[in-house]
C-alpha cells in the first residue's frame, strides 16, 4: 500500500492490512512446514544422515547419471554386530546414544564425501562414487570397521562395537536399485555369516547360496507343518553285554526339488525362523510313539533319545509339552532320554529348575558332545544328569593320541564319581571299542553297529535279521 503524501491508512486499508499479514503467514507457515516434511523424509532425526526414502531417491539419480557416464561406484550395505544385546541390556536411551556415536564415527571415514544413510535400526548405507575397483572399496570397508571397533565410553560404560559390510559395485552387480541394493544385503549376510567383524563382496555364487536359503525356509516351514520330516534311529549299545539298550532320533528331510537337505542345516534355519518348538514337538510325539510300536513287538525294553535345542529348552511351553507327549503316547517317562548340549548347563536358577521339573517327571538327561564346549563343573554339581556322551571328535583320535586317551578316561572316570553313565558317539572300529571298554565307557554307538536305520530295520537290528 503506497501514498505519494504522508499518511495513515484508513479503517478500511488497515482491515486490507491486517488480512494480507494473516495471509502473508499462512503461507509462511505452510513453507516451513513443507521443508519440515520434507527434512523428515529425507532426514534420520537420530543421526542427521539421510533418510531410506533420500537413499532411494539419491541412488536412483546416480544409477541414471552413470549410465550416461558409463562410470561405476559401490554401495555398502553396514550393520551393526549384536546391537540388540545392546537395547535389550540398557535400555534403548542407551541404545540411541550409542549409535549418534558411531555415526559420528562413520561420517569422519569419508570427510563429506561419501553418502550416508541410516535404513532403520542399526543398518546403514553408503554410496563411495571413488571405490570403482576391489582394492579401493576394500581399503575404504577396512577404514569403516576399523573406525566402529574402537572402544567408546556411552553413558558411563564401554563398548566395544563391531560391524559387518556387504559390498556391491555398479554396474556389474545390479543396474538398477533394487538389483544393487540386495547385491549389498546378500554380500552382507555373507559376512554375517562367516564370523562378522568384515566385509564381504557380492557375487553370483552368493546370489545362488541366498536363492538357496530362501528356498530351503520356505519349503522347511511347509514340511514342519505338514510334519514330512521322517525320523531314522541309531541304536546305542552297551559295551559289556553287547545288548542294545537304546536309539538316537534323528531328523531327516527328503525334499523332491532339493534333496537331501543336512540336519546341520535345516535344524539351524529352523531355530533361525522359529520353527523348532513345531519341529521338537513332532519329533518327540512320533519317536515316542514309534517305541510304543516296538514294545508291542515284543523288542526288548529300550530307551529312545531325543536332541533338545538349547533355543526350545528353557521355553516356559517346553516342560508341558514333555508332559503331554509322555501321557499321549503312554511310553514310561524313564525311557525317554533328552540330550541337550553344555550351553543348557549353566547354574542360573532358571535353568535349575527345568531339570527339577523333568527329573520329577522321570525323564533322563545326558550332555551331549561333552568335552567339545564350555564344560561347567559347576553347574554338573548342582544338576542331576543320567549320562554324557563323549563327542566323535574324540574317538577319532583315541587309538593314536595319548592324550585323547587319558582325557576319555578322565571323563568316564569323572561320570562314574558323579553316577553318571557314559555313551561314546562315532565308533568306526573294534579297536575303539576294545579301548573304550577298558576304559570303562558304559555304551557306544556308531557305524560299528549300525548306520541310522528305519524303524523297520531297527526291528531286525534288535532281533538279529539284519543283514
Amino acid at each position: 500500500m503506497y501514498y505519494n503524501h504522508p499518511a495513515l491508512p484508513t479503517e478500511d486499508e488497515s482491515e486490507a492490512l491486517t488480512s494480507a499479514a494473516m495471509l502473508t503467514g499462512i503461507v509462511m507457515e505452510r513453507d516451513h512446514n513443507q521443508k519440515r516434511i520434507r527434512e523428515l523424509a529425507y532426514t534420520d532425526e537420530l543421526t542427521g544422515f539421510s533418510s531410506r526414502s533420500c537413499l532411494y531417491a539419491s541412488l536412483q539419480a546416480l544409477i541414471k547419471q552413470s549410465s550416461n557416464t558409463d562410470s561405476r561406484f559401490s554401495v555398502y550395505y553396514l550393520d551393526l554386530d549384536n546391537f540388540k544385546d545392546i537395547n535389550d541390556s540398557l535400555g534403548h536411551d542407551v541404545g540411541d546414544m550409542h549409535l549418534q556415536e558411531v555415526a559420528e564415527r562413520l561420517a569422519s571415514v569419508g570427510q563429506g564425501e561419501h553418502f550416508l544413510a541410516r535404513l532403520g535400526g542399526d543398518e546403514f548405507c553408503i554410496i563411495a562414487k571413488e571405490a570403482t575397483n576391489k582394492d579401493f572399496a576394500a581399503s575404504i570397508a577396512a577404514r569403516y570397521l576399523a573406525i566402529v571397533a574402537k572402544p567408546s565410553e556411552v553413558s558411563g560404560r564401554t563398548f566395544f562395537q563391531t560391524c559387518s559390510i556387504g559390498i556391491a559395485f555398479y554396474p556389474e552387480d545390479g543396474r538398477d536399485l533394487q538389483s544393487l541394493l540386495k547385491a549389498a544385503d546378500t554380500a552382507l549376510y555373507t559376512a554375517k555369516d562367516q564370523g562378522k567383524d568384515q566385509y564381504a563382496f557380492y557375487s553370483k555364487e552368493l546370489a545362488a547360496e541366498a536363492e538357496y536359503r530362501f528356498q530351503v525356509e520356505q519349503y522347511l516351514r511347509e514340511a514342519i507343518e505338514q510334519n514330512a520330516l521322517s525320523l531314522v534311529y541309531q541304536t546305542q549299545h552297551d559295551l559289556e553285554s553287547g545288548h542294545i539298550v537304546g536309539v538316537e532320533a534323528l531328523s531327516r528331510w527328503h525334499h523332491p526339488e532339493l534333496g537331501q537337505v543336512s540336519p546341520i542345516q535345516f535344524i539351524e534355519i529352523a531355530e533361525r525362523i522359529g520353527m523348532i518348538k513345531q519341529l521338537t514337538e513332532n519329533v518327540l510325539k512320533k519317536a515316542c510313539t514309534q517305541l510304543m510300536a516296538w514294545k508291542k513287538q515284543d523288542l526288548p525294553t529300550m530307551r529312545v533319545a531325543i536332541n533338545i535345542s538349547p533355543n526350545h529348552f528353557l521355553d516356559p511351553d517346553f516342560i508341558p509339552l514333555i508332559s503331554r507327549v509322555i501321557a499321549e503316547t503312554g511310553i514310561a517317562a524313564s525311557d525317554l532320554e533328552l540330550e541337550v548340549t553344555e550351553t543348557v548347563f549353566q547354574t542360573h536358577q532358571k535353568n535349575l529348575s527345568v531339570f527339577q521339573e523333568l527329573k520329577a517327571l522321570g525323564v533322563s538327561l545326558s550332555i551331549d558332545d561333552f568335552g567339545t564346549g564350555y564344560s561347567s563343573f559347576a553347574s554338573l554339581k548342582h544338576l542331576t544328569v543320567d549320562c554324557i556322551k563323549i563327542d566323535k571328535y574324540f574317538i577319532d583320535d583315541l587309538l593314536t593320541d595319548q592324550k585323547t586317551q587319558l582325557l576319555v578316561g578322565s571323563m568316564i572316570e569323572m561320570a562314574h564319581n558323579l553316577d553318571c553313565k557314559v555313551v561314546a558317539e562315532g565308533i568306526e572300529e573294534p579297536e575303539q571299542a576294545h579301548k573304550l571298554k577298558q576304559l570303562g565307557c558304559d555304551m557306544a554307538q556308531g557305524y560299528l553297529f549300525s548306520k541310522p536305520a528305519r524303524p523297520e530295520d531297527i526291528s531286525a537290528i534288535v532281533n538279529g535279521k539284519a543283514e
